[in-house]
């Protein structure tokens, strides 16, 4: 079952509304994202062998981008931790900004994960894990909920 964008806006907002105060960029994701994995798994007609080449095949002409979030105090090397974890996975940096703001410092990168040596959730992982032994609060997302997220 292929999503587009509108589906999921849709699924975003329904998260929204169920999650009403609690309703956190983190929160949002975690509902959006089950709610995919499961009409993808319930909806699948077609074998797991091919859903898995027609995956591939997608991922190879679409890519498959991640979006990061990071903010929080300044201090030495917080780009050479985040830029390392991307790197050791083997993800291609398209585009970063970052910003210092007096003692605040924050970035954001768009990253290709289509050729990663890790699953999203093992990246994510591990640039949660370097952001919180730096002591920023790091957001990690799919380019598509994202941008669903941020439509609504």
């Amino acid at each position: 079952m292929e999503l587009n964008e509108k589906d999921i806006k849709k699924i975003a907002e329904e998260a929204i509304k169920q999650l009403g105060q609690t309703a956190t960029p983190q929160a949002v994701e975690q509902v959006v994202t089950a709610a995919i994995d499961r009409l993808q798994k319930s909806k699948s007609e077609a074998p797991v062998e091919e859903w898995k080449s027609v995956k591939s095949a997608r991922r190879k002409t679409t890519g498959e981008r991640i979006i990061i979030t990071a903010f929080g105090k300044n201090r030495v090397g917080i780009l050479a931790k985040m830029t390392g974890v991307l790197a050791k996975n083997n993800c291609d940096i398209l585009d970063l900004t970052q910003k210092l703001m007096q003692e605040f410092f924050t970035i954001m990168l768009l990253v290709d994960i289509s050729n990663a040596s890790a699953a999203f959730d093992a990246i994510k992982h591990d640039l949660l894990e370097a952001g919180e032994a730096l002591d920023l609060k790091v957001i990690v997302q799919h380019e598509e909920i994202f941008n669903a997220m941020h439509r609504i």
